[in-house]
């Protein structure tokens, strides 16, 4: 009783005395073996001031700990297709490109897009990419501006049956064909869809006057679980973010990049070592704000204008995930594909999974020759490796 009856009048007690009671409680947990860390000394050595004030990284830390040690494994319930073996290697390739509207020949009657409504080529383009993706050789590929999950599935059936591709992934947009789709050597996990979710566009106003806002192309976003071995497990978030280089875009990815790292702050709580990996055309210079604010990384920080409540025109939701940049430096443009200028196509690794990117790996590439790359698509594609444990059946 002493000891809770103290706890509740803590804001009266000065930090030495909480800290001598946190000590005492310590000494008393080491005896006896008692798990009172979480919920009782643990926060004696902080007042209420200090917790609002600037502990809430730390508190996410120990709110993810507690939840991680409860929360379910990614694959937790899931099985293995028949047949299926995982990999027996250390490495994982992954790339990332924009096909450019890359469309199939039927007609979606609920999209009203010329490119979509009558479509030339696409035989050709078939061949082409699917030779790219041949030479690409990449365990999970994440494909953004191609029309369908279907569509992707029906190339690998025609052209690589033998390339090991058997799982796929996607959020679908009801009215336009420009979707994210992932293809992959290895099973997927839950897919996380964000179609339907409203994002601010940052400091912008509707006609109404409202605070803008919108879900048009949030269908470009998702989160899957990829299941490297029995154990291991990579999150990649698929992500084709606003173009354009007016006020209004900036502002609409900035919504985006914000609204993305509250979900992964939902899953770094859930499990705080998680391996995460943001691949696609970000539509975002190497050192744009909203390239910055989604790396959250204090070596190239965000202007501070993005970084306080007061910036966003909505709540602003926490930003625990830290993202390396890998290519920074280094002249690594991808567009135009025929004369690149820029770079707007990332692998962005997070701090854990930085570490095991194999060094010189990650890179721009040419999966064909230019005259074919060009007519395939205007962005080029970006590949990278990084080292796995080795699959293993459960």
């Amino acid at each position: 009783m002493p000891l809770l009856s103290t706890r509740r009048d803590s804001d009266t007690l000065d930090r030495s005395s909480l800290l001598r009671i946190r000590q005492y409680c310590l000494l008393a947990m080491a005896g006896i073996g008692l798990l009172l860390g979480s919920t009782g000394c643990a926060s004696l050595s902080e007042s209420p001031a200090d917790r609002a004030g600037g502990n809430q990284e730390a508190e996410n830390r120990e709110v993810g700990t507690r939840t991680a040690a409860s929360a379910p494994a990614p694959s937790a319930g899931m099985a293995l297709p028949p047949e299926y073996d995982f990999p027996a290697r250390d490495t994982v390739r992954v790339a990332t490109w924009n096909v450019e509207n890359f469309v199939d020949t039927h007609d979606d009657p609920y999209v009203d897009a010329e490119r979509e409504n009558q479509p030339g080529g696409v035989d050709r383009e078939v061949r082409r990419f699917a030779r790219a993706v041949r030479t690409l050789n990449a365990d999970i590929v994440v494909l953004q501006e191609i029309e369908s999950e279907a569509f992707v599935q029906r190339i690998v059936e025609d052209h690589l049956p033998d390339a090991g591709y058997r799982f796929f992934g996607s959020t679908k947009s009801p009215t336009w064909f420009q979707n994210v789709v992932v293809m992959s050597r290895y099973p997927l996990g839950v897919l996380r869809g964000y179609a339907d979710v409203v994002t601010p566009l940052e400091g912008m106003q509707a006609d109404t006057g409202d605070p803008a806002a919108t879900a048009l192309i949030n269908h470009r976003l998702w989160m899957v679980d990829v299941r490297l071995s029995a154990s291991a497990h990579l999150t990649v978030v698929g992500a084709h973010l606003k173009a354009g280089g007016s006020d209004r875009d900036r502002a609409w990815r900035l919504g985006q990049v914000r609204f993305l790292h509250g979900e992964l702050t939902r899953l770094l709580r859930e499990r705080p070592s998680a391996r995460v990996l943001v691949a696609g055309d970000l539509n975002s210079l190497p050192d744009s704000p909203e390239l910055r604010l989604l790396l959250n990384n204090p070596d190239r920080p965000a202007p501070d204008s993005l970084t306080t409540a007061s910036a966003a025109s909505s709540p602003v939701p926490p930003r625990t995930a830290v993202f390396a940049d890998p290519l920074h430096g280094a002249p690594s443009p991808t567009y135009p594909s025929d004369d690149p200028s820029r770079q707007l196509d990332y692998l962005l690794p997070n701090r854990p999974l930085r570490d095991d990117l194999r060094p010189g790996s990650m890179e721009v590439v040419r999966p064909l020759p230019a005259e074919a790359l060009t007519a395939t698509s205007d962005h080029l594609p970006v590949v990278a490796t990084f080292t796995v444990a080795p699959g293993a059946s459960p």
